[in-house]
């Protein structure tokens, strides 16, 4: 007799490919075939968790290279099930991306409802809820489930492109994985966070996305997409060829502006040295002499490296929150600045008394000149 155990299906986990994101738009398109192509021969079907596209509603080139790739896969006989992610998510009776992939008979589109996939006597269940408000997440994909209805002996496999409030925490964030370890299914795919994960023992798997959109750091890790295999119940992850993607962080201490700027241009070298067409991301921290600032410090700008100035972040977030005990103390922007005036002039000068020379500067330039004029005189 036939039972799950029996099942054995090898199933390409692909999600978030954002096919026409604008910073890298090559690097999206060559990535996502590169997945596609691999999965299409090394799988019976493919489930793709969302944010195929980057956008609602994609420039004419980016549906091109997107039909162009799921022709590919059909072509190899391997269908394709996808849901739609945030980024594609368009008000109700809105048409999005998915559905013209649907119209075109390259994808099999979910939202609310299952397809079943048989090979060979086996068979696998696949439900769909494409991307929706965090706030009403939970709700839905609950009232959703309700219309599943569960086949003897099949695989059943949840799919959705959501936050997971204990991976990824918003403010409307509701969904749980307490929550999602007691559905009905199998395994459950979620899109929508950028790294590869696996949670609940391996029942929750997040692929990650085949492009580095967000310049993270732990986008430093290889892009690709999971094989699961159903009879195992594990999964594989298979890396893809891409653009290599540094993130490197450089600490200065009383720095000038040209250490700052030699150390930069000596980091961006080597980097590049390692791997010539890589994304670099440096962000560079610590203090400054005493004058400079964080603005002061300009680099030159270079093609795909991207410059995080927290030069002085610790000594601008001290004076802010100096600023903030004070006013919670209710005092006055007149009390702040003569604290400060005095703070910077004690034991430095003696000429004047700092309050009567601020009330003289609140009158004007002028006055506060004359003030000074008749304090030299004494």
């Amino acid at each position: 007799m036939f039972c799950a155990s029996d099942i054995i299906m090898r199933i390409g986990i692909i999600a978030d490919n954002h096919l026409g994101y604008p910073r890298f738009e090559n690097d999206s398109y060559v990535q996502a075939e590169r997945a596609f192509s691999s999965a299409a021969e090394r799988c019976d079907l493919i489930i793709v968790a969302g944010d195929i596209f980057d956008a609602r509603v994609p420039k004419l080139e980016t549906l091109e290279k997107g039909l162009q790739i799921f022709n590919t896969v059909k072509k190899k006989g391997i269908p394709v099930f996808a849901i739609h992610g945030n980024h594609e998510r368009r008000t109700k009776g809105m048409t999005n991306p998915l559905e013209l992939l649907l119209t075109a008979g390259v994808v099999k589109y979910l939202h609310g409802n299952g397809e079943t996939f048989e090979k060979n006597g086996e068979k696998i269940q696949i439900f769909g809820v494409g991307n929706i408000p965090d706030m009403y997440a939970k709700s839905t994909i609950a009232k959703a489930i309700e219309r599943f209805v569960p086949e003897s002996g099949a695989f059943k496999i949840l799919v959705i492109h959501q936050t997971i409030l204990e991976i990824l925490k918003t403010e409307e964030g509701e969904l749980t994985l307490d929550f999602l370890e007691s559905l009905p299914f199998d395994l459950i795919i979620n899109g929508h966070i950028h790294n590869r994960m696996e949670w609940l023992n391996g029942k929750l798997l997040i692929p990650g996305s085949t492009v580095v959109t967000q310049l993270k750091k732990d986008e430093t890790e290889p892009r690709g997409y999971y094989i699961y295999d159903t009879h195992a119940r594990k999964a594989e992850y298979v890396p893809i060829e891409c653009r290599d993607f540094f993130y490197e962080e450089i600490v200065f201490e009383n720095a000038s502006e040209e250490e700052v700027r030699q150390k930069v241009k000596n980091k961006i070298e080597e980097l590049r040295e390692k791997s010539p067409a890589a994304i670099v991301l440096l962000k560079i921290k610590g203090t400054l002499k005493e004058g400079l600032i964080s603005s002061d410090i300009v680099i030159e700008e270079q093609k795909d490296v991207y410059i995080v100035n927290e030069l002085n972040a610790a000594d601008i977030k001290s004076k802010l929150d100096k600023i903030r005990q004070i006013r919670e103390e209710k005092a006055c922007v007149k009390e702040i600045a003569v604290a400060e005036l005095e703070k910077r002039v004690e034991g430095k000068i003696t000429l004047f008394k700092p309050l009567e020379f601020f009330d003289r500067l609140v009158e004007g330039p002028e006055e506060a000149l004359k003030y000074l004029e008749i304090e030299m005189q004494k």
